[in-house]
């Protein structure tokens, strides 16, 4: 067991038991004062046994209360007092002058006193009637005694403090190995099938622990996936570069060549390394750029004009299509890396002679920007994994346009950035649309 069990057992046994100890001392202190004041019982059970006496004797007479005391009904005989006009009880047991005293003087007090009675039998002889309290016995239900009572107290109280205390350390003790479970790499655990069918806060506890590992488990695989992915991704340039530094020594009339092809290599490694650079920016939450008041339509206009000279070479056209202007609140820089790669992406897969098409449109709660191709589409099976850092659709990319999968991933995490979303989906006639929507009254984080 563990401190805190001890802890909460000893805290609430200390209360229970002071608890039991105060209740208790005030009742023994309450009966004790009323018995010592009085000198006999004045209780429901002194009340029916008095009451039963009386009415044996005043129908029956000494003879009658004689054999009601001598036959009653239990395990014990009722200590019932029953005087005669000498002052003598009828069984001959010891009276007490003082207590006889306080019974007379009860008999005049009003309203009458139940326990204390004054009968007429039937010979005409007068008899009073009353339990006396000390080492009284009204033979109603068994009373035990005040030791057996304290025992019975600290039996429950201990056993109730001990249940109590493993109900609430043996959760929290769960949770404390599962943790350390967690951070020595096993990212498998979980606590909430040890906790069981628990209903409260602890299992919502053992619930936001499951979702945390998950989480890290999650964050840590797309880590390692992204690291694969990356080192995959840097060792064919270098590999390339080093294989054109050992043409170069080999035949230094190839130098030109040599250089020319380390430069084009050296142009992709910078290009992948900026766009790592900026993906890990946005996973990570932290951007650079500042927020400010953007027109989308501007923004939009620039890159289209840049890309229209790439689409003319291939023999396509980008058409740009917005009723009305719209302004933001965004990062110039992170919207426009976002839809420069939505749009030369479109028109990577584009078929030649087909127009590229973006638009604009405005509602009263979002704004969506559409850039539609015409281009293969995408397997319905693969559309959510192309925003996936590092994915490639196999036979889909053209020759000579071979890209290193970043450009969805980061315009994705651009968009939610703004707190807006992105989704693709198949044209029924051929080509891929995507649709980037952002809420009116959002502001970027």
């Amino acid at each position: 067991m563990g401190k805190l069990f001890w802890k909460i057992f000893l805290g609430f046994s200390l209360t229970l038991l002071v608890t039991v100890a105060g209740v208790g001392g005030a009742i023994y202190l309450n009966e004790k004062t009323a018995s010592g004041e009085e000198g006999f019982l004045r209780d429901r059970r002194a009340d029916f046994v008095v009451g039963v006496t009386a009415n044996a004797l005043q129908y029956g007479g000494e003879a009658g209360a004689k054999a009601l005391l001598e036959h009653w009904p239990g395990h014990k005989v009722p200590t019932v007092l029953v005087i005669n006009q000498h002052h003598q009880d009828i069984l001959n047991r010891t009276v007490r002058s003082e207590t006889l005293q306080q019974a007379i003087h009860a008999l005049d007090q009003s309203p009458p006193i139940p326990s204390v009675r004054r009968v007429q039998a039937s010979n005409g002889n007068q008899y009073i009637l009353f339990i006396p309290a000390e080492g009284a016995d009204s033979a109603g239900p068994p009373r035990y005694n005040l030791q057996l009572q304290i025992f019975i107290a600290l039996l429950a109280s201990l056993l109730f403090s001990a249940g109590f205390a493993l109900y609430l350390s043996r959760p929290i003790k769960l949770l404390r190995r599962a943790s350390r479970r967690l951070a020595e790499g096993d990212l498998s655990t979980r606590v909430s099938p040890e906790l069981g069918n628990r209903n409260d806060e602890l299992i919502e506890l053992g619930a936001d622990f499951d979702y945390m590992a998950t989480r890290l488990q999650t964050l840590l695989d797309a880590q390692r996936l992204l690291l694969h992915d990356v080192s995959h991704e840097l060792r064919s340039p270098v590999a390339r570069m080093r294989l054109a530094v050992g043409l170069a020594q080999q035949q230094p009339d190839k130098l030109a060549s040599a250089l020319s092809r380390i430069e084009r290599e050296t142009e992709r490694l910078d290009e992948l390394l900026g766009q790592m650079l900026t993906l890990s920016r946005l996973e990570s939450g932290i951007s650079s750029e500042n927020s400010e008041t953007l027109n989308l339509n501007d923004l939009l206009a620039t890159i289209i004009q840049d890309a229209n000279f790439e689409a003319q070479a291939v023999g396509s056209s980008i058409t740009f299509h917005a009723a009305d202007e719209v302004i933001l609140q965004g990062h110039y820089e992170l919207l426009r890396r976002a839809f420069e790669n939505i749009i030369r992406n479109a028109l990577k897969y584009n078929q030649a002679g087909q127009a590229v098409t973006v638009s604009i449109l405005k509602t009263q709660s979002a704004v969506i920007v559409e850039v539609r191709d015409h281009g293969p589409g995408l397997p319905e099976t693969e559309i959510e994994s192309v925003f996936q850092p590092f994915y490639r659709v196999r036979g889909t990319e053209k020759a000579g346009h071979v890209g290193y999968g970043l450009g969805l991933a980061i315009a994705k995490r651009a968009i939610e950035h703004h707190q807006g979303n992105i989704s693709l989906s198949n044209c029924d006639d051929g080509g891929l649309c995507v649709r980037c929507t952002f809420p009116l009254t959002a502001a970027p984080a």
